[in-house]
């Protein structure tokens, strides 16, 4: 299988490590991803996969599902990826969001991106949150009363 047969829509660069070039996806997120940007349309895809380096250089969080390998969760490829939203319209935003959480993906509102990820594949419970810095026309709880 070629890479645009297992993962239509994404270039590799746009999913590997911005650090180390390390590409790894976890069996869930590869199967869910191309499916997301399918029912929603073109995405910019920001942030996907993070050696341990270049997670605490970006100051993401120790047990980030971005990382590759997860010793906390005991997972191997990410689970996360995070997407340029910041020159959205508001109601597009609330849609994207809705969307993905609808579709089993947890979300996280930034002004300038929206994280998504597949922990409800590993156990975990799916959820909606907000960054300090969000300060959109929207809360999480306008998503997760939408489902």
């Amino acid at each position: 299988m070629t890479w645009s047969d297992a993962l239509p829509f994404f270039s590799k660069a746009e999913l590997q490590c911005k650090g180390s070039d390390l590409l790894l996806l976890h069996d869930s997120f590869a199967a869910h991803l191309p499916a997301l940007r399918a029912r929603w349309g073109p995405i910019r895809v920001t942030s996907a996969c993070r050696s341990r380096e270049h997670n605490k250089a970006v100051g993401g969080h120790p047990r980030s599902l971005h990382l590759t390998h997860n010793d906390h969760y005991q997972t191997v490829g990410t689970l996360a990826a995070d997407i340029w939203w910041s020159d959205w319209e508001p109601m597009a935003q609330l849609d994207f969001a809705r969307l993905a959480h609808d579709g089993g993906w947890s979300v996280g509102l930034n002004r300038t991106f929206v994280h998504v990820d597949r922990r409800i594949d590993i156990g975990l419970r799916s959820r909606v949150f907000a960054y300090k810095n969000w300060r959109g026309y929207f809360s999480a709880q306008d998503i997760e009363d939408f489902v």
